[in-house]
């Protein structure tokens, strides 16, 4: 990866980082309570895609179990 495309990477996360934490400075009121929210948030997220993750483990599992069962109608 070039430079350029580094400090391109850099600049936009430090610049997508203090778009949220202002956003939620501004909603909440104070830094402790934007420090808070998007703890919260990022918590759900994790969640979120950790049952997403494990739903989408399972569909799979069931259709390889249905294309492997020797049924021809699958």
């Amino acid at each position: 990866m070039s430079r350029t495309a580094l400090w391109s990477v850099l600049v936009f996360t430090v610049f997508a980082f203090a778009t949220a934490i202002i956003f939620f400075w501004i909603r909440d009121g104070s830094l402790r309570e934007a420090g808070a929210s998007m703890d919260s948030l990022l918590s759900q997220t994790g969640t979120n895609i950790s049952e997403t993750t494990g739903e989408i483990a399972d569909s799979t599992g069931e259709a390889i179990d249905r294309a492997t069962d020797g049924d021809d109608r699958t």
